[in-house]
C-alpha cells in the first residue's frame, strides 16, 4: 500500500490501459466497498454503480462512451449512478446503526421523522445538486484507492447519459454520473500543471 501523499501527488488521469491485465471482482468489490466509506449528506449514500468487464457489455456501453481507447482496453469501467430516492435505504442504513449500537431505535425512528419532512419539502433540483456533490466525492475516494492498490484510473464526463439510461434500462430514480475508467497504464499520462493556493486563496 502507497503513502497516502504519494497516492494523491502521483494518480493520473490514464487514457491508455494494458489490455492484459485483468482486475478480479473480488478486488474490485473490495476496491468499491473501501470508497464507500466517503461522508454523504446525512449518511444516505446515494451513490450505485454497475462494472462493466465483459466484452458484451464493453460493446453495450461503447455505444455511448465517446472515449472509445478507454472503454475498450480498460480492465473494467464503472458506471456511477446518483439515487434520487435515496431515502428508501433509510432502514438499512439506520437499522444497521442500531444493530451496530451507534443510535437507539427511538434516536433513529425521531431521525427518521425529521428528514421525512425535510426530504418532502426539498426541490427535485436540489436532490440532483446533493446527489452530484456526493457522488462527486466517492469518486475521488474511489480514484485513490485504485491508485493506491496500484491500479490506474481516469474520471470521464463525455458520455451520452441518456444513452446510458436507455441501454443498461435504468430506473428513473438513477442518475448516470460519470464513468470511471480501471486497469493498469499502457501508456504514462501526460503531466499536468496546477495553480498555486496563493493565486487563488482569499484569508478574512
Amino acid at each position: 500500500m502507497r503513502d497516502f501523499f504519494d497516492v494523491i501527488r502521483n494518480r493520473r488521469s490514464v487514457k491508455y490501459y494494458d489490455e492484459s491485465i485483468k482486475i478480479s471482482r473480488k478486488e474490485i468489490l473490495e476496491m468499491l466497498n473501501e470508497a464507500n466509506i466517503t461522508p454523504s449528506s446525512c449518511n444516505f449514500q446515494p451513490w450505485r454503480y454497475i462494472v462493466v468487464d465483459t466484452p458484451e457489455g464493453k460493446e453495450k456501453l461503447g455505444e455511448a462512451n465517446y472515449n472509445k481507447v478507454q472503454n475498450d482496453t480498460s480492465s473494467a469501467m464503472i458506471i456511477l449512478l446518483g439515487d434520487l430516492d435515496y431515502f428508501e435505504k433509510f432502514e438499512e442504513i439506520y437499522g444497521a446503526a442500531v444493530d451496530e449500537g451507534h443510535m437507539t431505535e427511538d434516536v433513529k425512528e425521531k431521525f427518521k421523522i425529521s428528514l421525512e419532512g425535510m426530504i418532502e419539502a426539498t426541490s427535485h433540483e436540489t436532490k440532483r445538486e446533493s446527489v452530484y456533490f456526493d457522488c462527486g466525492l466517492w469518486a475521488m475516494q474511489f480514484t485513490n484507492i485504485v491508485h493506491a492498490k496500484g491500479y490506474d484510473s481516469n474520471i470521464i464526463g463525455g458520455f451520452d447519459r441518456e444513452k446510458v439510461s436507455e441501454l443498461f434500462e435504468l430506473d428513473e430514480s438513477l442518475i448516470p454520473i460519470m464513468l470511471i475508467a480501471i486497469g493498469k497504464k499502457d501508456k504514462d499520462a501526460r503531466p499536468t500543471t496546477r495553480i498555486p493556493a496563493e493565486n487563488l486563496v482569499t484569508f478574512k
